[in-house]
């Protein structure tokens, strides 16, 4: 999740490990859990607490619904994971709503990283001004493998990979509505939307839990957020409201 909140350019939080820890409790609740790191430069982790909610189980109508209230725009360009019932998975998504990186591909279908540790503002200008000594693309990590499994918002159909040659960058925006409040969601993509001086498009993906996962509808993911120390907070699932 990309993040330019109270008109601060901050990068919330780098995840940098995923500590699984399953257990069977009662033979229906799985644990997992994963670190988060809070970068030095960045916006204060309490004013993150705060602003964060219980994440709710929804379904498709319902994503499509706030996604429509968000943006308002004809983007047309919103995708959501197909899913399966399984916690490794949730986990997935769950550290997906936490990342605070910069997830931005070439044409080539690469994803780009930056050498060294800066905010989401700094990354940005160094794509801008095309400083190569700060960045590498990924043999591993590519937008075809990145966006497999996810399907149109509006259609419903399979997500196809597209002619990269179109444009010079592709940006991955990833959101749920448990993240931020739905006017920081929509100012934080605004300011993604008009950061780039070259040719780039967008990729909007939600990160809301669904039914269709396994989920029970309008039922609580409950989490467990607890301090590890001053830079470190641990994050697992206390509930998953599966189906039965």
């Amino acid at each position: 999740m990309i993040l330019m909140t109270d008109m601060l350019y901050i990068n919330l939080m780098k995840l940098i490990g995923m500590n699984y820890n399953f257990n069977n409790y009662k033979g229906r609740v799985l644990y997992s859990a994963f670190i988060l790191l809070l970068l030095s430069s960045c916006l204060s982790i309490s004013k993150i607490i705060i602003g964060f909610k219980t994440p709710k189980v929804y379904n498709v109508t319902d994503i499509r619904n706030l996604k429509d209230e968000i943006f308002n725009d004809n983007l047309n360009n919103d995708y959501y994971f197909q899913g399966i019932k399984d916690t490794v998975f949730l986990n997935k998504i769950l550290s997906l709503s936490f990342q605070g990186s910069l997830n931005i591909y070439n044409n080539n279908g690469k994803k780009i990283f930056f050498k060294k540790t800066t905010c989401v503002n700094d990354e940005i200008k160094i794509i801008n001004s095309k400083v190569d000594s700060l960045q590498f693309n990924s043999k591993k990590e590519t937008l075809e493998t990145d966006l497999k499994n996810l399907i149109n918002i509006n259609s419903n159909n399979q997500f196809k990979f597209i002619d990269l040659k179109e444009n010079e960058y592709y940006v991955i925006y990833y959101w749920s509505s448990f993240m931020a409040k739905k006017k920081s969601i929509k100012n934080e993509f605004d300011f993604l939307k008009n950061s780039f001086n070259n040719n780039y498009k967008i990729i909007r993906v939600n990160c809301d839990f669904l039914d269709i996962w396994g989920l029970k509808k309008d039922k609580k993911v409950k989490l467990q957020i607890t301090k590890e120390n001053n830079s470190y907070y641990n994050v697992k699932f206390k509930k998953i409201p599966w189906k039965q």
